[in-house]
């Protein structure tokens, strides 16, 4: 059987992904075992990824998905051995390892692989197996570590500096243009950021004053839904002109006054409610300098997670709003897909005496 052509396909569901532990034991004999190093790092990562899925498919392969979506296009950033849902890497020499991942935060809620049984494969859900090889070229030590876990113990990956983007995929798409909305309320969000005193908008306020209090994910939904449902933009206008056209839609039908609705830029759009106003006619939509798949502080409140971003599906024909999401920043990858306009990577730097701790062992999360 070619393990590494079955590698590459997504197991049918989460739960025939083997546990840590037992990836774990099924890796232990390979302690010791010489591999052919030719210096170039992605041929000898290549031989250590080869040697990793012929290892563990012998033993045991999760049932293979028969009907399933790889989400980023081109399948860029995802993961190199899907059925296990792994990613490996080699550590040869230096004082400290640099570990890098492609076109993905992988410490970040994104949909990556859609199982088509109800269950997604998230960036957060990889397994990263790092070998570390001797200098006479034997595997003396692997750990397997979660993305989780890195950021807790060596600290966050680096943010790329790349326009960030988001997939709707046109299944989710139509999903929520059938039933008009998709709405997801502000669970994280302490309850004294919230003005649930159903005022609305107070007299005098300007879309771009500071916050005290934002009103709450479920009165906006009820104040502007209905309402934008069926309005149409104006598709002779370009992409952030539109978008600036349902800014003041918004701003309008929350209740700010004419005179008050200033459009000056700035994150997120509409500073006062914590809100970021964003239009999608294609399959991507351009989140721009932030992204809830990095978070960042933007105020002492608020971050790239806890903002709320709402996104009107409109038709690219007529301009027609036919749908329209509502959510924190951080419900947004848990559905939706992160992707840029170009090729970047994540880095986080780990000391080699990390490695050194645990040779001639096979660990997770130590």
């Amino acid at each position: 059987m070619d393990y590494i052509e079955e590698g590459k396909k997504p197991p049918k569901c989460k739960g025939f992904l083997s546990n840590p532990k037992n990836i774990v034991e099924r890796l232990k004999s390979l302690i010791g075992q010489e591999i052919y190093m030719t210096g170039k790092s992605r041929t000898d990562g290549s031989n250590f990824r080869k040697i990793i899925i012929n290892q563990l498919l012998s033993e045991y392969m999760p049932e293979a998905a028969s009907e399933y979506e790889i989400i980023p296009p081109k399948q860029k950033g995802v993961p190199s051995f899907l059925r296990e849902y792994i990613d490996t890497y080699i550590i040869t020499t230096g004082n400290s390892y640099n570990l890098q991942v492609w076109n993905r935060n992988p410490n970040s809620a994104s949909v990556q692989v859609d199982l088509k049984n109800g269950e997604v494969l998230l960036a957060s859900d990889v397994r990263f197996v790092l070998g570390k090889i001797s200098a006479d070229n034997y595997i003396e030590a692997i750990v397997i570590m979660t993305p989780d876990y890195i950021e807790k113990k060596f600290g966050r990956f680096g943010k790329p500096t790349v326009k960030q983007q988001l997939i709707i995929s046109n299944k989710k798409r139509e999903e929520i243009i059938k039933d008009g909305r998709w709405i997801v309320k502000d669970l994280s969000l302490p309850k004294e950021l919230l003005d649930e005193s159903s005022e609305g908008i107070k007299e005098g306020t300007s879309m771009k004053d500071d916050p005290d209090k934002v009103l709450p994910i479920e009165y906006i939904d009820k104040q502007i839904t209905e309402k934008l449902l069926g309005e149409k933009l104006d598709i002779r206008l370009s992409t952030k002109q539109r978008g600036q056209q349902l800014e003041r839609l918004v701003a309008y039908k929350l209740g700010y006054k004419k005179t008050k609705m200033t459009l000056e830029g700035g994150y997120p759009d509409i500073r006062n409610q914590m809100l970021e106003v964003k239009v999608q006619d294609s399959p991507t939509v351009d989140l721009g300098k932030y992204s809830p798949q990095f978070e960042e502080q933007i105020n002492h409140d608020f971050t790239t997670r806890t903002i709320r971003y709402l996104i009107a599906l409109t038709d690219a024909m007529s301009g027609s709003i036919d749908g329209i999401v509502l959510c924190p920043g951080e419900e947004l990858g848990k559905n939706f897909t992160y992707v840029a306009e170009k090729n970047y990577k994540c880095q986080r730097s780990i000391p080699m005496s990390f490695f050194d701790e645990f040779k001639g062992q096979v660990v997770f999360n130590p």
